[in-house]
């Protein structure tokens, strides 16, 4: 098995030279595009593929269904991390956490989320206009002590 600890920083430098340069949010979105096309048909062939549409028709129950799914595994990959984190309030003992595995989790949720929000029809550029308009409303409650 493969984790991302035998992935060395000099060849994920070498991804981002390859890449032209290309800003890291956009080469997360592409590389997760690549992704969804190679387990589209094994996701079909295992009768898991609720719809082709890519992006999903937002009103319809298959288009649910598929980001339903798609919101499961990014909680379920929280969840994997959350488990990594041992230490509890009511604990006199503390554990070490394996970092390792729990940013790998941490990873994983990101691959689905990207996955969903690519689903749902919103690619990198549609993203940062929507946090940054989210941060400009959260930043005038902040003001207005909403």
């Amino acid at each position: 098995m493969v984790n991302v600890l035998d992935v060395e920083q000099a060849h994920l430098e070498e991804i981002f030279e390859k890449d032209y340069g290309m800003d890291r949010l956009k080469l997360m979105f592409n590389r997760q595009r690549e992704l969804m096309a190679k387990y589209h048909d094994i996701e079909k062939r295992n009768g898991c593929l609720q719809t082709e549409d890519v992006p999903v028709d937002l009103n319809s129950t298959l288009g649910q269904q598929r980001l339903k799914d798609l919101n499961s595994r990014v909680c379920e990959e929280l969840y994997e991390a959350a488990n990594c984190l041992h230490n509890k309030p009511w604990k006199v003992s503390l554990m070490e956490t394996d970092i390792d595995h729990y940013y790998e989790e941490l990873a994983d949720a990101w691959h689905f989320f990207i996955e969903m929000l690519i689903s749902a029809g919103i690619d990198e550029q549609k993203l940062f206009e929507l946090y940054f308009k989210k941060s400009e409303v959260n930043k005038f409650r902040q003001r207005s002590n909403y």
